[in-house]
């Protein structure tokens, strides 16, 4: 189709009529915005992302950057009780769910998973703590590939799990019991566990009623962080010691820890429901309202917290720092 000829005058006349259009909209435009004009602002008590689907009993999520995925441990049920029925089920990086059923199931034939809490990967072997032994399986299958029970050792509640600067698997035994009624003991030591070719040692003991829980290595200083779920205190240990020194204290109560950098770390709080940070000795809050929050994940490129609410039964996702204007 060809288009209709235009006169030179009709042209410039209507140019003229446009540009007075835009002029008289822009003048509106200006006079109509004040000089403080808000700004959009993500509401900071808002998580960026929640799941809730295929949930029961978060205890730990763990994020793999090699396969952009979120595992999340379910106990699903009591943490002490070897029933079998514990899965693990993966997230992709916004949260959604992969698995029409749980990626690694305890009710499977061939996987023995009660309770899984504490999550670490070493390469393609994904390592889970489970009440009193460590269960492997291989990332790409679900398979599982290696048990390693600790009765022996009189393991009592494994807890957390990290991997080593020299390529061991470390583990938290919290020493604690259930009661009936729900009401905890202490009947075994607070201490960590070292696994290498299958075979675990004690590697140190904590003071007894600090129930030792999160656990990271800390790069900066050489040495392990660890944090007790029944202590204030942050506590570092350096291979080989023989004990543990205080690098500070904290509210209390810590699940999950997470080793920023810069001699900075996150951890999760029972005690006031927060992430907290440590950073020259002190404990800061960056959040509260954060019920039961237990094994935190953590995303370091999108510094992306993945809060796992063990009797909320969700996860919920929160940037780590607090959220800043934008235009």
């Amino acid at each position: 189709m060809i288009a209709p000829a235009i006169t030179t005058r009709t042209a410039t006349r209507a140019a003229l009529a446009a540009l007075t259009l835009v002029s008289l909209a822009a003048c509106a435009k200006k006079d109509e915005a004040p000089a403080d004009a808000a700004v959009a602002v993500r509401d900071p008590n808002t998580p960026l992302f929640t799941v809730s689907t295929g949930l029961a009993t978060p205890e730990s999520v763990l994020w793999d950057s090699t396969h952009s995925i979120w595992y999340v441990s379910n106990i699903n049920g009591n943490p002490p009780q070897k029933d079998d029925n514990g899965y693990i089920v993966r997230l992709r990086e916004n949260g959604q769910t992969m698995d029409t059923v749980p990626f690694i199931n305890g009710a499977d034939a061939d996987i023995t998973l009660h309770a899984p809490k504490g999550m670490a990967l070493k390469g393609d072997t994904l390592w889970v703590a489970d009440i009193d032994a460590v269960r492997a399986f291989d990332v790409n299958t679900g398979n599982q590939v290696a048990s390693v029970d600790l009765r022996s050792l009189r393991a009592t509640f494994l807890n957390d799990v990290a991997v080593g600067n020299d390529g061991g698997i470390y583990i938290t035994d919290s020493g604690i019991a259930f009661k009936e009624d729900g009401s905890v003991t202490h009947p075994g030591k607070s201490r960590v566990f070292v696994l290498r070719n299958l075979a675990a040692m004690e590697a140190v003991v904590l003071p007894k009623e600090s129930a030792a829980n999160g656990i990271a290595w800390n790069t900066s200083r050489n040495a392990w962080m660890i944090i007790g779920f029944n202590s204030p205190n942050v506590f570092e240990w350096v291979p080989g010691a023989r004990e543990v020194t205080v690098m500070g204290t904290g509210p209390g109560g810590g699940d999950g820890l997470i080793v920023l950098g810069g001699g900075r770390a996150l951890y999760s709080s029972w005690a006031d429901s927060s992430l907290t940070l440590f950073e020259s000795g002190q404990s800061r809050t960056l959040r509260k309202g954060l019920p039961s929050p237990a094994d935190i994940g953590y995303d370091p490129v999108r510094k992306l917290v993945a809060v796992p609410l063990f009797t909320a039964n969700r996860v919920e996702f929160w940037p780590l720092e607090p959220a800043t204007p934008t235009p």
